[in-house]
């Protein structure tokens, strides 16, 4: 009786070990993208290009708070959300400040979270340009 005992536990030992050795189906990939202070243009100029980049590129875009310049889309793969985009706007002096922060779960978003800022970043920038003739820093 007690050698099936130490064989039960030991089976479980191994496959204990299997389990957390076996590849994950898929990584949650997050990235910091980059802060710049924009001097001279208002705040609200920030607010309506992070609502516009993230309409672009998300396909949505939702204020955290009426007027508070914190901005998030959220995409779906396959009915599941898996990237999301988040754009946050501070008023700083004359100006604003705002940075960018992405992650994605890959499989099933093609996109890094690198790849993802990237991109709103850049939609960021265009949006600027466009409003105004010129680009956002």
């Amino acid at each position: 009786m007690m050698w099936f005992r130490s064989t039960c536990i030991a089976a479980a030992f191994v496959l204990c070990a299997l389990l957390v050795s076996a590849p994950a189906s898929a990584t949650l990939d997050t990235v910091i993208g980059q802060r710049s202070v924009v001097p001279d243009k208002p705040f609200s100029a920030c607010s309506d290009q992070a609502h516009r980049a993230l309409t672009s590129v998300m396909q949505t875009a939702t204020e955290a708070g009426a007027g508070s310049g914190h901005w998030f889309g959220v995409d779906n793969v396959d009915g599941t959300p898996s990237e999301i985009a988040i754009v946050e706007c501070h008023p700083q002096g004359t100006g604003y400040a705002v940075s960018f922060t992405c992650s994605a779960q890959v499989p099933p978003s093609v996109d890094t979270a690198a790849a993802l800022c990237t991109k709103v970043i850049a939609a960021f920038n265009a949006s600027a340009t466009a409003s105004t003739g010129g680009a956002a820093w």
